[in-house]
């Protein structure tokens, strides 16, 4: 009896040891479960970043907030200078190879018409050249030479005895003097072709100065200075009109009607001193007006209809060539570039071809200064006369020189 009752106490002790043993395994299942889990969550984090690293659209932004701020770097409008299709053609011509370069040259150039008249640099050689860059031709030297209306004769400045405003025959025969200055620029046709604007070096007097010590105030008189005023030289017989301009007065262009000047003006003596862009005046009469007050306006450049007017625009560190309407409205960049090029392309001296449709100007976008032309729009810009830059080493100093004229 006593073996029965310890081999029941024994199985008994065995039935209970079996239970115990199920209950870790409950446990190693449940462990297992839960870091499963676990992993799984420490390996979602691993995912979520990968999209928010390499999908959001920074460069996209980054892109498009140079593009704005591209246009947006005059003091001016910066609505109008924004279409992206301004920039487009231009960063275009930049970059491309000189082999695509020279390829759009030949086939552009078949379309122009007319003549050319340019400097190497101020004071160098003056040439004449078809617009195809046909007939290249040297006629004398000088600065600022400028076509008449009618394409026979050219307008010119030279700064060696004697110095002075120049005419000579289109073909660079006949020179004479027409005006006796010593330090005269950028004489330009008016469009009947009776009269020639210009800019010269004169003297004048600052403004009057009030000097006040406790409440006696005194007006102290103003000093001899420098200064640079407009003129207009009548072509028959040499006489010489000063019309009503700033004391800094540069580079005058005439309306389609002969009755306004546009210039780059400056200190207009007023108290306070006034600074201010563009001008508008008359021959004759105190006409003299603001038409803008940037004043990084430069270089005024009427078209033959006057309806528009080009001028330069100085962009923080660099030229480039905007438009406006007769009146100051509307105004905005026909060149630009991407803020990423370093350093920034120049684009200067603008000039309209005679039916106003078409615009040549100078621009170092490739590196050495060359000759570009363009719809009145903006668009199709591309290089001209290569064959021309290729063995002239075109200069621009930077002093509003006008480089090139065009004739029919």
């Amino acid at each position: 009896m006593m073996k029965r009752i310890l081999l029941l106490s024994f199985l008994l002790l065995l039935l209970s040891g079996c239970g115990q043993a199920t209950v870790p395994e409950a446990a190693d299942t449940a462990g297992a479960t839960a870091s499963s889990v676990v992993l799984e969550e420490t390996a979602m984090p691993t995912m979520t970043p990968e999209p928010t690293a390499t999908m959001t659209p920074e460069p996209t932004a980054a892109n498009e907030s140079p593009t704005s701020t591209a246009t947006t770097e005059p003091v001016q409008p910066t609505d109008t200078p924004t279409p992206t299709p301004t920039v487009a053609p231009e960063v275009a011509v930049g970059q491309s190879s000189p082999a695509s370069t020279s390829a759009t040259e030949e086939a552009s150039t078949e379309d122009l018409e007319g003549r050319f008249v340019f400097q190497v640099a101020g004071g160098g050689d003056i040439y004449t050249v078809n617009a195809d860059g046909s007939n290249l031709t040297r006629l004398t030297a000088g600065m600022d030479p400028s076509w008449s209306p009618d394409g026979s004769l050219i307008s010119l400045s030279q700064w060696t005895e004697p110095w002075g405003i120049y005419i000579i025959d289109g073909d660079g025969s006949n020179e004479r003097l027409l005006f006796d200055s010593s330090v005269a620029r950028a004489p330009v046709w008016s469009p009947d072709g009776t009269q020639i604007a210009f800019y010269f070096e004169t003297e004048g007097l600052t403004a009057p100065n009030q000097m006040c010590m406790g409440e006696e105030c005194r007006t102290m008189p103003g000093h001899i200075q420098t200064e640079w005023h407009v003129g207009v030289v009548d072509v028959a017989d040499g006489y010489l009109h000063q019309p009503y301009v700033d004391r800094f007065s540069f580079s005058p262009t005439w309306s389609a009607d002969g009755e306004w000047l546009v210039y780059d003006g400056g200190d207009s003596g007023a108290i306070p001193s006034e600074l201010h862009g563009l001008c508008l005046t008359t021959v004759e009469g105190p006409n003299n007006t603001v038409l803008t007050n940037n004043t990084n306006d430069h270089f005024p450049v009427w078209s033959p209809d006057g309806t528009r007017i080009l001028f330069m625009h100085w962009q923080h560190d660099h030229w480039e060539i905007y438009i406006m309407n007769a009146d100051g409205g509307d105004r905005h960049a026909l060149t630009s570039s991407s803020n990423y090029v370093k350093p920034r392309p120049n684009n200067v001296s603008p000039a309209w071809s005679p039916d106003g449709e078409q615009i040549v100007f100078l621009s170092d976008r490739g590196g050495a200064w060359e000759f570009f032309v363009m719809e009145a729009d903006g668009s199709h810009q591309r290089k001209i006369l290569g064959n021309v830059t290729e063995s002239l080493h075109i200069q621009y100093t930077g002093v509003y020189e006008r480089v090139i004229s065009w004739a029919p």
